[in-house]
C-alpha cells in the first residue's frame, strides 16, 4: 500500500494506480528522467491498448536538500502535463516495485492487480 502525491498536488494510492487494467509506468531517478519520461510517453501514446495507464514516478530521494520542491514539481507539470507523476520523495514506492537504482529511466510493465509483468532500464532505454 502506498500514497504519493503527483505534480499536480493530486493524492494517489496504490488502488487508484493499479485499480481496473493494466499500467506502464515511466520511471526516473536521475536528473535527466523527466526528458526520457517525455519521449518514452510520447512514443507510447497511441501505442498501448485500449485501457492501459501510462504513470510518472519519479525517485527524489537524492534530490538536494536546497532544491526546492515546488521547483521540482513545477518542471514535471510543465514538461509533463498529460501524464500524473507520482513524486517519491524517499525512493520507497520505486524500489518497493522493483526499479534498479540509479537508472535514468526505467519502463515497467504491470497488471490490472499491480502484478510485476517486465520492467526495462538503462541510461536512454
Amino acid at each position: 500500500m502506498f500514497t504519493l502525491d503527483d505534480q499536480f498536488g493530486h493524492t494517489h494510492r496504490r488502488g487508484d494506480v493499479f485499480g481496473d487494467g493494466p499500467v506502464v509506468i515511466l520511471a526516473g531517478a536521475q536528473r535527466k528522467a523527466p526528458d526520457a519520461m517525455q519521449a518514452w510517453e510520447h512514443a507510447l501514446r497511441g501505442r498501448v491498448p485500449q485501457g492501459t495507464r501510462i504513470v510518472g514516478l519519479s525517485d527524489l530521494k537524492r534530490l538536494p536538500f536546497f532544491v526546492p520542491k515546488g521547483m521540482v514539481t513545477k518542471g514535471l507539470a510543465e514538461q509533463l502535463p498529460n501524464v500524473p507523476v507520482l513524486c517519491d520523495w524517499k525512493g520507497r514506492v520505486y524500489s518497493d516495485l522493483g526499479f534498479p537504482a540509479g537508472a535514468t529511466i526505467s519502463v515497467g510493465v504491470f497488471g490490472a492487480a499491480g502484478e510485476r509483468l517486465g520492467i526495462i532500464a538503462g541510461e536512454h532505454t
